[in-house]
């Protein structure tokens, strides 16, 4: 082991098992308290006003994750053989789904005389379909007529209606699978795989070191056990693209697409507000007046009642280079993820996503008072409000990093995470939350989610 490996092992060994990284909350952000409501006609408005854009555009799309998660049911039913409500309407509604399609038609012919047990071993082993290995941008989802589509596909159908034919989409894959993703792109538009769509990989140089819970280094095969460090990791690959606006969202959020015009709504109405606040903060910027500073925070809500207090012209200036960004929220029912808060730090307040890994014990009683969550669907600039391109890099907080905890071999293994892309990796923003529909966030976590309404055709 070299040096710089060792010494690599013991900052991250400390920042594991000592970690300094917790966010301190103030309150959760609001409608009209850190999130925007718009109005019809501002919608309108600003859907115009992305059409109108000049800025070049691209979709970036984290899809490196296996799809292996989205049959863990599956897995516990084979291993339990308990038939719940839900497997059992799993197993009445396969025919309809798009793994179905993909079965040889042998195996079809005979669906109705095999056990389900039988069938759910079938789509999971190697002898079988073995969808547990794909990437989950591999596995069918949605059936239309006599097709069936997949995550990446539909994704790339998306990006054209949104950003038109000459709209790009970046997609961050597993290493060495960007040929199989190439070929199912080509099923759709060879075209558009050539002119519109582009990869790359997580860096490896970025995987962290893994550790037992004593705190020695898990070794596999002779050497430190290294693991992926998270989408924080993504930072390097946003950074990279040539495009200015990019639109970000999750392989697995996809609807199906007779039930995608709203998705496409929102998408504009998000990109606009990002142009329309950026001219705005860039002419507050030339002009300024405490005035048009409360004007300005009241109409877009990014800064808190203590950043307004300390703000004069030389910190709008400083405001308006940095990057930009609006995320759009949606109205907690229950689901997991982070949340837009306004936390505490340095005895200042500011606006943030934050995950719950995050949150200081004393704090997570507000997880449950929060009135929103972070679908992952977020429009934002790497320019200054002054059209300056921008090193993404320099506006990350180190410290805001993640310690998982994760099963291997039997027992847990804890590791550090980058900060994540759309919390400390983007915490040196200016950051807009907007409240969207909860009809745009319909992602495939589990099997069973591809019987939700979302995935069925009108």
């Amino acid at each position: 082991m070299s040096t710089n490996e060792n010494s690599s092992i013991q900052r991250q060994k400390s920042d594991v098992f000592y970690p300094v990284n917790s966010v301190k909350l103030n309150s959760s952000c609001v409608v009209n308290g850190g999130i925007l409501c718009l109005s019809d006609s501002e919608k309108e408005e600003l859907a115009v006003i992305f059409e109108e854009r000049e800025e070049s555009t691209s979709f970036f799309v984290p899809a490196s994750g296996s799809g292996s998660r989205m049959f863990t049911e599956l897995i516990n039913f084979i291993q339990s053989g308990e038939q719940t409500e839900l497997v059992n309407k799993f197993f009445e509604k396969l025919p309809e789904l798009g793994l179905y399609r993909e079965f040889p038609v042998i195996v079809r012919e005979k669906i109705q005389d095999l056990q389900p047990v039988y069938i759910a071993e079938y789509l999971i082993s190697e002898e079988g379909m073995n969808f547990l290995s794909r990437p989950k941008g591999l596995i069918p989802f949605h059936v239309l007529g006599d097709r069936v589509y997949n995550p990446f596909q539909e994704q790339l159908q998306q990006a054209l209606e949104i950003l038109g034919e000459n709209g790009k989409i970046h997609f961050t894959i597993q290493e060495g699978k960007e040929a199989e993703v190439k070929s199912s792109l080509m099923q759709l538009s060879k075209t558009a795989l050539e002119e519109n769509v582009s990869f790359s990989v997580q860096d490896s140089h970025s995987n962290s070191f893994c550790f037992e819970e004593d705190g020695s280094i898990v070794i596999d095969n002779g050497l430190p056990l290294k693991r992926p460090a998270g989408h924080g990791a993504l930072l390097e690959n946003l950074n990279n693209l040539d495009e200015d606006l990019i639109l970000i969202k999750n392989i697995d959020n996809v609807q199906h697409c007779t039930k995608s015009d709203l998705n496409r709504e929102v998408w504009r109405y998000c990109g606009g507000l990002l142009i329309q606040f950026k001219k705005a903060l860039a002419e507050l910027a030339q002009n300024y007046s405490e005035d048009g500073l409360m004007a300005l925070n009241q109409k877009y809500q990014f800064l808190s009642d203590e950043e307004v207090a300390v703000c004069d012209a030389m910190n709008i200036l400083n405001y308006a280079s940095r990057p930009s960004r609006v995320c759009g929220m949606v109205v907690n029912e229950g689901a997991p993820g982070g949340g837009p808060y306004w936390i505490e730090e340095d005895e200042m307040v500011s606006k943030q996503i934050v995950e719950k890994i995050q949150i200081e014990a004393n704090d997570l009683h507000l997880i449950e008072e929060s009135s929103h969550f972070n679908p992952v669907f977020i429009a934002l600039s790497k320019s200054d409000c002054f059209g300056k391109l921008l090193d993404l890099t320099r506006f990350v907080d180190a410290s805001k990093y993640l310690v998982v905890s994760k099963p291997y071999q039997g027992r847990t293994i804890k590791y550090k995470e980058l900060p994540g892309l759309w919390n400390g990796g983007m915490s040196n923003w200016n950051s807009i939350f907007v409240e969207v529909p909860k009809e745009v966030f319909s992602p495939v976590k589990s099997l069973f989610d591809l019987l939700d309404e979302a995935h069925q055709a009108l």
